[in-house]
C-alpha cells in the first residue's frame, strides 16, 4: 500500500467513524421511554446475613423529560416502605442508571437501591440492580440480580 493509499483508507475509515458515532447521538437524543413497561430478574445474589432476593417479574412505569427518568414499580414488588418502589435518575446516551434511598426499619437502618441499565432500542433494555443495607449497629449486606425490561 502506498501512502496516497493509506491515506485515503485511513481518511474513510475517519469519516465513517464520525458518521456513526454521529448517528448513536442522534438516536440518543431522541430515545423516548416514557410508558408502560414489564420486568424481570434472574441471578440474584446477596453477601452478608441479609437473605438473597427473590426472582421476580411486574410492571413499572417510566417517566421521561430530557435526560431525567422516574421509574415506578407498579406491580411484582411489595415495597416498604412505599417510597422504595420510585427511583430517580437519568439517561445518558443509552444508559439508564436510577436509584432512591430510605430509612427502613425503626433501629435507623438505611437501604440504598441502584438499577444500571443499557437500552438497547425503545423496545427492551437490560442490567443489573443493586442494594445494600446498613443498620447503625454495624451490620451491613448487599444483594442484587440481573434486570430485563420490556415495553408492553
Amino acid at each position: 500500500m502506498n501512502g496516497i493509499t493509506r491515506l485515503t483508507t485511513l481518511t474513510t475509515l475517519l469519516a465513517l467513524t464520525v458518521v456513526l458515532a454521529a448517528s448513536g447521538a442522534a438516536l440518543a437524543g431522541k430515545l423516548d421511554l416514557s410508558g408502560d413497561w414489564t420486568y424481570s430478574t434472574a441471578g440474584s445474589w446477596k453477601k452478608g446475613p441479609c437473605p438473597v432476593g427473590s426472582e421476580a417479574k411486574g410492571a413499572i412505569k417510566i417517566t421521561q423529560q430530557g435526560d431525567k427518568v422516574t421509574l415506578v414499580i407498579t406491580a411484582g414488588r411489595v415495597c416498604n416502605p412505599a417510597s422504595m418502589c420510585t427511583f430517580v435518575g437519568t439517561l445518558k446516551g443509552n444508559k439508564l442508571t436510577v436509584s432512591n434511598a430510605a430509612k427502613v426499619d425503626t433501629e435507623g437502618g438505611k437501604v440504598q437501591n441502584s438499577i444500571a441499565l443499557e437500552v438497547k432500542d425503545t423496545r427492551s433494555a437490560a442490567g443489573t440492580s443493586s442494594s445494600s443495607y446498613k443498620h447503625p449497629g454495624g451490620m451491613t449486606c448487599t444483594w442484587g440480580s440481573k434486570v430485563s425490561l420490556t415495553r408492553k
